[in-house]
């Protein structure tokens, strides 16, 4: 049988055509470890697994690119993140502002210390003040359940780490994306290297597609996205929609040395710069929640072309349907 998906990109089901039907790449937007993953989060993962699953098995038929069909087996190197810096905010809107999502975290480990009732697995020595301990608290939870539910992916990284790569292990692979948007005058800096609150955006009309996933134009963003471009948050950008790569913030606990001064990376410039070293500058399957399609994935593909220069990021944009429970 060969195999059709529906793709965000064009909106109809197409032929899934890899660039080489026996070796297909593939990566899924994994948790951000702020928090227990719950039912909703791990169906997403769970739908990425089935299709993996499937595309390995000798039964499922893929499209070459001259159009004829090619029967399996074949090799599917699939790789999920972990993101436990630059996804800390508000994920609702461009700008990645609102309620420190790791802050939060660390007040309820901080409560149920002093009350004595640590969640299931927490050591007892767990420091709620360390972001790092608590994210990495989070994802050895994740990596649990993921193991119980049988989740592939999870058992290639046992034997190979980088089919799960950490987003605060690849800020170096971040800064040298960001530099090349800068240098190819698709990003711009605000403010003085080194000062708090400086920032490096992406310009959003150095790419005209910018909207095509999603739906959205420049003028519906500029208009506010329905929510998802805050309107304080305007004053130092180009364009309402221009979304943070970069922001220089020394006194954060999570931060790394940049030519733009001390800070961190924002959300969407990680997994950009995690596919490509993972995969290479174009990739055959993108999937995750449908929340990702906008700002998430919409931002993924505009870097990650206009720092390779390819016509396209990911031939096929997979994405998974919330999970209502009650109506909710």
């Amino acid at each position: 049988m060969t195999l059709r998906l529906h793709n965000t990109l064009t909106r109809k089901a197409e032929p899934f055509t890899p660039a080489d039907p026996a070796r297909i790449t593939f990566y899924t937007c994994g948790p951000t470890v702020y928090d227990f993953a719950h039912i909703g989060n791990f169906r997403a993962f769970l739908v990425a697994d089935v299709l993996r699953r499937w595309l390995e098995s000798p039964l499922c038929a893929v499209t070459e690119p001259n159009g004829e069909p090619h029967a399996g087996p074949r090799k599917v190197v699939h790789v999920m993140n972990i993101t436990d810096v630059g996804h800390m905010t508000d994920d609702q809107n461009v700008d990645g502002a609102g309620e420190d999502k790791m802050e939060a975290a660390s007040k309820r480990l901080l409560e149920a210390k002093k009350s004595g009732a640590l969640p299931p697995g927490a050591p007892a020595d767990i420091d709620p003040a360390d972001p790092y301990a608590v994210a990495a608290y989070y994802a050895d939870a994740f990596r649990q359940d993921a193991k119980l539910l049988g989740l592939k992916v999870v058992e290639d990284a046992e034997r190979d780490p980088a089919r799960m790569p950490r987003a605060s292990d690849k800020v170096a692979q971040m800064i040298e994306m960001i530099s090349a948007l800068i240098a190819k005058r698709c990003a711009y800096v605000v403010g003085d290297p080194g000062i708090p609150g400086t920032a490096v955006y992406f310009d959003v009309s150095t790419f005209p597609e910018y909207g095509r996933l999603s739906g959205n134009t420049l003028d519906t963003l500029r208009a506010g996205a329905g929510g998802r471009v805050r309107a304080d948050t305007q004053s130092q950008k180009r364009h309402p929609a221009d979304f943070l790569l970069w922001k220089c913030d020394p006194a954060h606990v999570m931060k790394w040395p940049s030519p733009w001064g001390e800070g961190h990376p924002g959300w969407h410039v990680e997994c950009s710069a995690m596919a490509r070293e993972a995969l290479g500058d174009e990739i055959d399957l993108h999937s995750g929640g449908e929340d990702n399609i906008f700002p998430h994935h919409e931002c993924e593909i505009a870097q990650s072309r206009s720092a390779t220069g390819r016509p396209r990021f990911a031939r096929h944009w997979l994405h998974v349907r919330h999970l209502m429970v009650e109506g909710e």
